[in-house]
């Protein structure tokens, strides 16, 4: 993309810019090999008539049309004003859809007229994750800040001989390739053992790039990814909870590793083991660190599973809820939870029906468990263990003299009957 406002006929160093700027972009087209796999389109703004406020694509993508770019650009006149955001929010329809492309956008420009909403624009780019990287070449660059990061990544070109040097540095790490490794190891300095998915994640859009497994043992086998070095990323490794590398950059041509230590131990949450004549529900076990809203991990009864060394808040799904919070996970220890075995209760059959509030005390306040229909025929709910309080009232009735409240004691194993009428 190319700034032809009538800024660019300012004079810089040798001659005015948009002279320097052919030059340097005739000697750029020349540099690229007919068999890179590159396609080059031109999209110019501020050249249209003066009265005119817009930008067009004067060369498309397609094989072989360097001879129309480089006649394209001896012919670039500054002659009107638009403004790089512009040309920018027209520029992702530009690019072929629906193909596996890297696209890059360069924009040269002297960073005079980049637009008041070009921050807007440049980040709907990127969220649209159709273009890789934008790179924002300001010529002339006096004033540094003269275009906003936020557009892209702005290289400042303080002269004529920064200028070609830029452009071409920019490309060749466009076409390159980083490569990076996960490396899991324990305070012993072994090889963490265990199997654990790996996802890049592009840091601008947060959409999944690069997948792969950590396959441990004696002989880990992590494949080294070959990595877009032109995208920042987010890395996390699926441990519980995640270990990520944040904000991580690899530069070409390089191999990079990215190391954790990893301590573990074991969760086993278990019921008390009592006879019961009914089917016992089994509860699903959320897991959380310790003051953390995010879900680390959900567990069934009975089940060992490995934890990162910390401190977590434990919740157990039963009938009501059991919440341990601060529960410790020690490195190579188990720690086991046990709670009780439930209870049931046991409504007896009614003449007309009732609408029914199950409470229960809990830090001298009345926690509402369920409210609901039963049925006439008899009801059977399992509960947990505990002193329960029932709020009954007759569903054809609407006063509130008509509500009543029984209180019941829910005992580990046994069955309770009660009647509500």
């Amino acid at each position: 993309m190319v700034d032809c406002s009538r800024s660019m006929w300012e004079r810089w160093q040798s001659d005015a810019k948009i002279k320097v700027t052919q030059q340097v972009l005739l000697h750029f087209l020349d540099s690229v090999p007919d068999n890179s796999g590159v396609e080059i389109a031109m999209r110019v703004f501020g050249h249209l008539n003066h009265n005119s406020y817009g930008t067009r694509l004067e060369c498309r993508f397609e094989a072989g049309n360097r001879y129309q770019l480089q006649s394209k650009i001896k012919t670039l006149v500054p002659n009107g004003g638009c403004t790089a955001a512009t040309a920018l929010d027209d520029a992702v329809g530009d690019f072929p859809v629906g193909d596996r492309s890297r696209n890059i956008i360069f924009v040269i420009t002297d960073g005079s007229n980049g637009g008041s909403n070009i921050c807007e624009v440049a980040g709907k780019i990127q969220q649209s994750g159709r273009v890789v990287r934008t790179f924002i070449l300001n010529i002339a660059a006096a004033r540094r800040n003269a275009t906003p990061d936020c557009a892209g990544t702005v290289v400042p070109v303080e002269n004529e001989e920064m200028f070609a040097g830029e452009l071409l540095r920019l490309f060749r790490d466009a076409c390159s390739e980083s490569r990076v490794t996960v490396s899991l190891t324990t305070d012993s300095g072994s090889h963490y053992i265990d199997d654990v998915p790996i996802v890049f994640y592009d840091r601008q859009n947060r959409k999944p790039v690069y997948t792969t497994i950590y396959t441990g043992g004696r002989q880990p086998a992590c494949d080294t990814l070959t990595v877009d070095p032109l995208v920042d990323y987010d890395v996390e490794v699926y441990t519980r909870p995640s270990t990520v590398f944040r904000n991580r950059s690899f530069r070409p041509g390089r191999v990079y590793t990215l190391a954790s230590l990893v301590e573990e131990g074991r969760l086993c949450v278990r019921r008390e083991d009592k006879h019961v004549v009914w089917i016992v529900p089994d509860y699903p076990v959320l897991v959380r660190q310790n003051g953390k809203p995010d879900l680390v991990s959900t567990q069934m009864l009975g089940d060992s599973v490995k934890y990162l060394v910390g401190t977590y808040d434990v919740e157990i799904l039963s009938t009501p809820p059991i919440v341990l919070n601060g529960v410790e996970i020690r490195k190579d220890a188990v720690t086991e939870l046990a709670i009780p075995a439930p209870g049931m209760l046991m409504i007896e059959r009614m003449r007309a029906r009732h609408r029914v509030s199950i409470f229960e005390m809990r830090d001298g306040r009345m926690q509402l468990v369920r409210d609901f229909t039963p049925d006439v025929a008899g009801h059977n709910m399992v509960l947990m263990p505990g002193e329960y309080t029932l709020l009954v009232r007759p569903s054809a009735k609407d006063k509130n003299r008509d509500t009543r409240k029984l209180d019941v004691r829910i005992v580990a194993g046994k069955q309770t009957q009660i009647k509500i009428e």
